[in-house]
């Protein structure tokens, strides 16, 4: 017996209700009979509520399944409905993938939003308010850094790539400016600091737990 993949099916129009219910909804066009046809899709409406038993307090439950048996049947299924049927531009149109913005980040770490922020700073003029910017961003380097790669950078190593991202209109220096998220130059993660910190207390307090003077 041959092995059956999804991939070979046809996609599903609505997922949570899975293939079978798909495929009983589509045969309710191959019943001629339109009586039949009305209690073959009634049962499928009790199926689909059963898969979905956690909306039922909702107050238009029940027009949603049959909304739902249309669009997964097809527009052309012709039965009686206790509700209006749905819009076909509404319900029936073809599904589109989001689109997302394909913008180039030239430091993935920093981000679009801190490029921007970039240029607002190189288009005012100098004075403090334009050195307080730069100071901000500069911070706000710093802290994305750390939460990207788990380590603290050396202030210099931020002033170069503020430098590089403002097109050498940006130039901070370790002599006159300090960067608040500076943990001392340290390359260690600060969590396991602590953590180091706390196992030594554990172990002290094991210790003399163990003997009692």
């Amino acid at each position: 017996m041959a092995l059956e993949y999804n991939t070979d099916h046809e996609q599903l129009v609505i997922s949570e209700y899975g293939r079978n219910v798909q495929r009983m909804a589509r045969h309710l066009h191959s019943i001629a009979e339109r009586n039949e046809r009305n209690r073959a899709a009634q049962q499928v409406i009790d199926v689909m509520a059963m898969l979905n038993p956690t909306n039922r307090d909702a107050a238009d439950y029940k027009q949603k399944l049959w909304d739902h048996l249309f669009q997964i049947a097809g527009k052309e299924l012709d039965v009686d409905s206790p509700f209006p049927k749905p819009d076909k531009e509404v319900v029936f149109h073809q599904n589109r993938r989001p689109g997302y913005p394909n913008q180039e980040i030239k430091i993935r770490h920093y981000g679009k939003i801190l490029e921007r922020m970039i240029d607002e700073a190189v288009a005012m003029e100098e004075g403090a308010e334009r050195q307080s910017l730069c100071e901000y961003v500069a911070n706000f380097m710093k802290m994305s850094y750390r939460n990207w790669n788990k380590v603290v950078i050396n202030d210099e190593d931020i002033f170069q790539d503020l430098r590089k991202l403002s097109r050498g209109h940006i130039n901070l220096s370790t002599e006159s400016t300090v960067l608040e998220t500076n943990y001392g130059g340290h390359t260690d993660k600060p969590a396991n600091i602590q953590n180091r910190k706390n196992f030594k207390n554990k172990n002290r307090f094991n210790r003399n737990k163990k003997n009692p003077r």
